[in-house]
């Protein structure tokens, strides 16, 4: 590729790791715009989601499922959202609250999911598109020893260059998107286990103010 003259580090690594370079700096893209995003939906699908459990507790056990509803529906909370399909299940005939729970649980954790199979697949192909960068690199280097020779080393190293670069850079944009998709997943699980136990906590105080 010959000399690149006084280029930044980072631009001159991209450069000499050849076209494949394109792909995962679209992979890289990608996945930093999912993690903020995620990031962002899930602090916000969290966010006071402990108070209007025990809000809406607190108006359930006096009662008052009307006003127990609106304060689920003044919340951002996905929490909120399934207790609020039990308060409304309790107040008609058509759907029960367990059966309004699990519908309303199912709908609100794919929704919390949604997105992080995209860190999933970057982090999964990325590396790949490495290894057909290092394949790449390594022809190049082969073709231009068949054509000039051992005795022209620049020219070799050039393509073992390339080979060695994009295996690193699969690697560093991967490694990333593992590590966020972990911890996002956590947040997830984190909060489905407390939207199921605040579920559980109004249909408990539910039939417990019917059998009284």
């Amino acid at each position: 590729m010959g000399e690149l003259g006084p280029l930044p580090g980072l631009v001159e690594y991209f450069v000499r790791g050849g076209w494949w370079m394109w792909p995962l700096l679209l992979c890289s893209v990608i996945a930093l715009a999912m993690i903020i995003y995620k990031g962002i939906a899930l602090w916000i699908a969290g966010r006071g989601a402990s108070a209007v459990a025990e809000e809406t507790v607190r108006l359930v056990e006096a009662g008052k499922l009307a006003q127990a509803e609106e304060t689920t529906r003044a919340s951002s909370a996905s929490v909120a959202t399934v207790l609020g399909a039990i308060v409304a299940a309790a107040q008609n005939t058509h759907i029960t609250p367990l059966a309004a729970a699990e519908m309303a649980g199912s709908a609100e954790l794919a929704n919390l999911e949604s997105g992080l199979p995209v860190l999933s697949t970057v982090a999964n192909i990325a590396p790949l598109i490495g290894f057909l960068g290092t394949v790449s690199g390594m022809i190049h280097a082969f073709m231009a020893v068949a054509a000039a020779g051992l005795g022209e080393p620049a020219v070799v190293a050039a393509g073992i260059a390339e080979a060695l670069i994009t295996t690193a850079a699969g690697l560093i944009v991967a490694i990333p998107c593992l590590i966020a998709y972990g911890i996002l997943m956590a947040h997830v699980n984190r909060l489905a286990l407390s939207i199921e136990l605040a579920g559980n906590r109004v249909i408990s105080t539910l039939a417990a103010g019917e059998a009284a």
